[in-house]
């Protein structure tokens, strides 16, 4: 095998190793990777008959590469040799101004990042019955593109998919369409079309669009499955938010810089939130955070200034990076019992934060996190990651046995948590076990799936 194709394959094993080596706390994370799919990378052949690169997969598969002919108006072959093509790969028709008119046959299932991509010369487009994914930057820059042509079977249009294709002023939404995801139809005509107000395309509210007046109570539509990034990014004129129960996404920055916002609840019923959600809404004081859900993506509320109330839930396993970072009005918090990782940056310059509980299944502090809080004592258990880290950075320790630290549980703070769950013992790696090699702890895993999960850490 050559090296180029075993690295992806070698890859693959390392995601699926570190997860399955660890406790069953990890594991049951990693139950949220709907599918681990490993890609056999190929190698790349011409079809003299086609002027098409293709490849055909271990499993028969076959993928057309880049396009090597010299005609203006393609088309795309439905089989190569006998063998059906079954997918369009990443980059096929990159920047190829020529080309006028690319006709894709029935049969296509997906169709991979930037494979029109620069296609000046595209005016119109048809994409078949049975591809469920408009792929990353998949017609960016695309100038001249005027119209196109979706199929009931798309579910997702991925980041920047149509940005930039300024002639854009036709394309249909289909009623399946659940996800659309940050800038897919930046600096397009059709965009700049759509009335003023929420854009709800599908089950995805993707953006308000102009000056939201002051004093505005928003209310999303039952049925909404999405709140794409930045959908209501800088909406100062919001004062409240109700999310519906149908709501399972909150994308990157969907409320970042609402400083008028000053409470919200997110419902049970949302499983993902990316990163910086509510970054900067100063005026937020409190915030119901989603039971069930098991990890934060970066900076969650980062610099919401005025925050001096968040429930978090006990589902919770890791107090993710940036997390809090800056809220200067938090004085107390206690951690959910099934936490065993506080990340970077988690509580940085927290500067009034007096009183922190730690539970005992702790087992990783990072030594940022919680850089700035000057005033803070952490309140945890002897011989506990806690008041080693404390040790370790010159912060004031308090030991609890199991009584005093239920009974602080239940002191009032101008942050509180619910946990609903006993204490639960972890399997997780303690403090001595973290250079061992082949074990990685529980948070960290959790960074890593939601890097991957949302794929971009902002726009």
């Amino acid at each position: 095998m050559k090296m180029k194709k075993a690295i992806p394959f070698i890859m693959s094993l390392a995601i699926v190793g570190s997860c399955c080596m660890l406790n069953n706390t990890v594991n049951d994370r990693c139950s949220a990777i709907t599918a681990i799919k490993i890609v056999e990378q190929g190698t790349y052949e011409v079809d003299e008959n086609t002027s098409f690169e293709y490849k055909v997969t271990e499993h028969d598969d076959t993928y057309i590469g880049r396009y090597t002919g010299t005609a203006t108006e393609v088309v795309i072959p439905s089989e190569i040799n006998g063998k059906k093509v079954i997918g369009i790969s990443g980059n096929a028709f990159y920047n190829r101004a020529d080309v006028t008119s690319v006709t894709i046959p029935d049969g296509i299932k997906s169709i991979s990042m930037s494979a029109f991509e620069k296609c000046t010369g595209l005016t119109s487009i048809t994409i078949p019955e049975g591809v469920e994914e408009i792929s990353h930057s998949l017609f960016m820059d695309c100038s001249n593109l005027k119209s196109v042509t979706l199929p009931e079977s798309i579910k997702y249009i991925d980041y920047e998919a149509f940005k930039n294709c300024t002639a854009l002023e036709s394309i249909n939404i289909p009623d399946g369409l659940e996800y659309v995801m940050l800038n897919a139809f930046e600096n397009t005509k059709w965009y700049d079309d759509q009335p003023d107000g929420m854009i709800i395309l599908g089950k995805t509210l993707f953006k308000y669009k102009g000056t939201m007046p002051e004093n505005t109570d928003v209310v999303i539509p039952e049925g909404v499955k999405c709140i794409s990034g930045k959908a209501f990014a800088g909406c100062t004129g919001m004062t409240s938010v109700a999310i519906p129960d149908s709501v399972e996404l909150i994308e990157n920055d969907a409320f970042s810089g609402c400083s008028g916002l000053t409470s919200v609840t997110i419902p049970d019923s949302v499983l993902e939130m990316g990163h910086y959600i509510f970054e900067d809404c100063t005026g937020l004081t409190s915030v119901k955070l989603p039971e069930g859900i098991k990890y934060f993506a970066y900076g969650t509320l980062k610099g919401c200034t005025s925050l001096t109330s968040v429930t978090l839930p006990s589902s919770l396993l890791a107090v993710g990076l940036e997390t809090f970072e800056g809220c200067t009005g938090l004085t107390s918090i206690t951690i959910p019992d099934n936490v065993t990782d506080i990340l970077d940056n988690a509580f940085k310059d927290c500067t009034d934060l007096t009183k922190i509980v730690i539970p005992q299944n702790v087992s990783y502090i990072h030594e940022s996190a919680f850089s700035g809080c000057t005033n803070l004592t952490i309140y945890g258990y002897k011989g506990s990651e806690a008041e080693k880290h404390a040790k370790d950075n010159n912060i004031k320790f308090v030991a609890l046995d199991a009584e005093t630290t239920q009974q602080a549980a239940k002191t009032t703070a101008k942050v509180t948590t619910t946990t609903k769950a006993a204490t639960a013992k972890s399997n997780s790696p303690q403090t001595g076990d973290k250079g061992s090699a082949g074990l990685v702890s529980a948070g960290l895993v959790a960074s890593a799936l939601a890097f991957v999960s949302f794929k971009k850490r902002r726009k």
